[in-house]
């Protein structure tokens, strides 16, 4: 599916608009609209057709991709297995058409005690070419700032991203860019800088993301 066949941006803008995000400042809300994709088209009514994986038994999953985006089984198996130190809680993932965009994702959380946590999430949209814009624009942006800034920018040979970090909250996230069409979005709650979620983005096996079609 191209962006022309449905509409260019129009649809993009729609969904900005709704969100409460404006068109022309995707770079920093860009993980946020990403996040709200499925509960927007769930709240305008727009039919769906989606394949979860969570604490459904396997007899009510279907085995066929409901859109035109990888399959989140195939993206779920670049999540990590483990990180030490950490337990993990859950993994989850969703393949749906949402009207004319579709979004494909896998999410694996852990937590370390009761205040600590990370979460990996790996999304596969149709509206993909816009994100990739917006998360390099945002990088490049950020050129400048030292490697000692928390929120420098990720620019590795398999990805480029945009990095945050909220020292009151003590949350920080890391989005990046593989392939020119995967995001893969790292966040940690109650870790100090950006330190974490650096890590474990360099352990993930992004070059192999990057090849998967």
């Amino acid at each position: 599916m191209t962006a022309s066949r449905w509409g260019g941006l129009s649809l993009e803008r729609s969904i900005a608009r709704r969100a409460g995000i404006p068109f022309d400042r995707p770079v920093t809300e860009i993980n946020s609209l990403v996040r709200l994709l499925p509960m927007l088209v769930f709240t305008w009514g727009v039919g769906c057709t989606e394949d979860r994986l969570a604490s459904e038994p396997a007899s009510a999953l279907r085995e066929e991709p409901a859109a035109p985006c990888v399959y989140f089984r195939e993206l779920a198996p670049f999540l990590p297995d483990s990180l030490e130190g950490f337990t993990h809680t859950v993994t989850e993932g969703s393949t749906g058409k949402y009207g004319e965009v579709s979004v494909s994702e896998a999410e694996r959380t852990f937590t370390k005690g009761e205040e600590r946590e990370v979460k990996i999430r790996i999304v596969d949209t149709t509206l993909g070419w816009k994100i990739a814009k917006a998360i390099r624009e945002a990088a490049e942006g950020a050129k400048a700032r030292p490697p000692s800034d928390p929120s420098a920018p990720i620019f590795w040979d398999a990805a480029v991203g945009f990095v945050r970090y909220d020292a009151e909250e003590a949350t920080a996230e890391a989005n990046l860019l593989v392939g020119d069409r995967y995001v893969v979005a790292v966040t940690s709650r109650g870790f100090p800088g950006t330190v974490e979620v650096r890590r474990i983005a360099r352990g993930i096996d992004l070059e192999g993301l990057a090849r998967l079609r």
